[in-house]
């Protein structure tokens, strides 16, 4: 029977898009090498791009902190407002949370003209 046949279920069905979508929270982070990480974090796992690549990690349980790690070596920890980035191999990776809201074309600024104000 087709969906559109079926109010209710197109109905819950579209809810239940919108709550997946609603639990992942996209957070930017400026890294101490310069690069941005780029996150989607949900209860239990997290989307983690940086510098060209991408990883899919679970969440674990810790005490203070929220850690995502995956079987492939890579982990990111959460405390307030900075996260590590580790990576098998290489040195860990300290970014500081970029808040969006601020970024100057969230605020309808050119960003040359935010660096020119920045200055003075």
């Amino acid at each position: 029977m087709p969906l559109l046949k079926r109010p209710r279920l197109a109905a819950g069905l579209a809810l239940a898009l919108a709550s997946v979508a609603a639990y992942a929270s996209p957070a930017d982070y400026q890294c101490e090498d310069g690069g941005t990480l780029t996150a989607d974090f949900s209860p239990r796992a997290a989307q983690v791009r940086y510098e060209g690549q991408h990883w899919t990690l679970q969440r674990v349980r810790e005490a203070r902190e929220a850690r995502y790690v995956s079987r492939a070596g890579v982990s990111i920890t959460l405390l307030k407002n900075q996260a590590t980035l580790e990576r098998k191999g290489q040195p860990s990776l300290a970014c500081k949370l970029v808040v969006r809201a601020l970024r100057p074309e969230a605020l309808g600024v050119a960003p040359a003209a935010a660096d020119s104000a920045a200055q003075r």
